[in-house]
């Protein structure tokens, strides 16, 4: 948890968890060269109580010849929580302030004064709420390899006891006592009522369920990584392909975790994501059709084409809920098109790929020009002038076998060629309609017939 040389930066609140944290940690100093700072955060809810608070770290402080630093959060701050709870806001400008504190001094250790009751207290309340594994771990030891916690497993009474004979006083916070709280209405009513009548070491078996839950947990997300990595999915932002039928086959438990990492990573945090929509993400992935899309909190989007769950965020414009980039507005971002000499070369930099055209000979009447990189055409069944492009809303061919035309979405659908691939895909065209289907298909229009006097060779280079 420490290691010899740290700099550590103390979480002191005034409260006797954080004295006796950072007296602790004024003990071991000396011994493992560490470098220790107080950092106290006036949140600006209770008036006068909280200056005093933060009058007597700073005098604490003092006295044990520490660095302090402080701040208060203004009206003005508190005023712009835009919805949220007051403990969630506090604890994210609580520990946005410590982690810039611990950035300005270098620090490599930032100590919570958290202990056993807490942990208790979290594991209950994360219960209440529905939480997984991942709640019911409760806080961990060692976070991000920054955020450490000493006192997780030392119970209040032997804090009380230490305070007392190192002769130090504390700071007692009303708003502990205010029933309002979720947390303290479990300490105060829920707890008491348990260990009274049900258990009378409830909150070390709560600790003890942590501890199992935390190494569960911690095999899980192994378990995760290891077939990301597997399918070459890796952190970031980025969009994250899954193959279907491998995830598929995985333990529903572990289908579940998968996709919770997944939405997760790309939303670059846990905010909002919710059991119903890791469920809604699955029954997606296990559902018969081919084709769907969820839209979920964050800006996230998951797609589901064919054998692919695509998950990603919206970027631009897409980003603001409620609004989207227009299909016409993506089509003209992508949209490609050359004109097409004979003989000569295309370049399709879209697709990755060129294009040669040349004549040559008839191929042999056996030779199947249906999906090859080389196809044969009856040159004379052309109608110049020739263009290679991607798709255009109403594009319609008719593939080499069939009677009729077919609209190129439907033949996409049925060739179960994903969305996001289809604009990338070039078309060999003429005025009349589409020729080819590049790699894929060519129009019986042009096939070669026994009666066919001059071919033109096409090959993807």
């Amino acid at each position: 948890m420490l290691e010899r040389g740290d700099r550590v930066v103390a979480a002191v609140s005034g409260g006797p968890d954080s004295v006796a944290l950072l007296k602790a940690l004024t003990i071991i100093a000396g011994k493992y060269d560490l470098f220790l700072m107080a950092a106290h955060l006036n949140h600006g809810l209770r008036g006068e109580d909280a200056d005093r608070e933060e009058a007597f770290v700073r005098t604490l402080c003092r006295d044990m010849g520490l660095e302090f630093t402080g701040k208060k959060i203004s009206m003005s701050v508190l005023e712009k929580r835009r919805g949220k709870s007051p403990e969630d806001f506090c604890r994210e400008e609580r520990y946005a302030f410590l982690t810039q504190t611990a950035k300005d001094c270098q620090a490599t250790k930032i100590a919570l004064g958290h202990h056993l009751h807490d942990q208790a207290e979290t594991v209950l309340m994360n219960f209440l709420r529905g939480s997984g594994a991942e709640g019911l771990r409760g806080m961990l030891p060692i976070r991000e390899g920054v955020f450490i916690r000493p006192l997780l497993k030392v119970a209040r009474n032997d804090i009380l006891a230490f305070l007392e004979k190192e002769g130090l006083t504390f700071m007692t916070d009303s708003s502990n006592f205010q029933d309002f709280y979720l947390r303290n209405r479990i300490r105060h009513q829920l707890i008491p009522l348990l260990r009274d009548g049900y258990n009378p070491q409830v909150e070390e078996t709560l600790v003890r369920t942590a501890e199992i839950m935390r190494l569960d947990d911690e095999y899980m997300e192994l378990a995760v990584r290891d077939l990301l990595h597997k399918w070459g999915i890796f952190c970031g932002k980025g969009e994250k392909t899954v193959p279907i039928s491998d995830f598929l086959e995985l333990h529903e438990a572990l289908r579940y975790r998968l996709i919770k990492a997944l939405l997760t990573d790309v939303l670059s945090s846990g905010k909002g994501i919710g059991f119903r929509h890791v469920q809604a993400v699955a029954a997606l992935a296990q559902g018969r059709k081919g084709c769907g899309f969820l839209d979920l909190p964050g800006g996230i989007t998951v797609r589901r084409e064919y054998d692919l769950l695509i998950v990603s965020r919206r970027a631009g414009l897409d980003a603001v809920p409620g609004r989207r980039l227009s299909g016409a507005t993506e089509r003209e971002k992508s949209h490609f098109s050359y004109p097409v000499e004979i003989p000569g070369r295309v370049d399709v930099a879209e697709a990755g790929m060129a294009i040669t055209f040349q004549f040559a000979d008839k191929p042999p009447s056996f030779y199947l020009s249906d999906r090859q990189r080389i196809v044969y055409m009856d040159y004379e069944a052309l109608r110049p002038p020739l263009a290679v492009r991607n798709v255009k809303p109403g594009d319609r061919m008719q593939p080499m076998g069939m009677a009729g035309t077919k609209k190129l979405n439907a033949f996409f659908i049925d060739e179960k060629i994903p969305r996001r691939q289809r604009d990338k895909i070039p078309l060999l065209i003429d005025r009349q309609s589409v020729l080819w289907v590049v790699g894929m298909r060519i129009s019986e229009r042009v096939k070669i017939m026994p009666e066919t006097k001059k071919v033109l060779k096409l090959e993807i280079v």
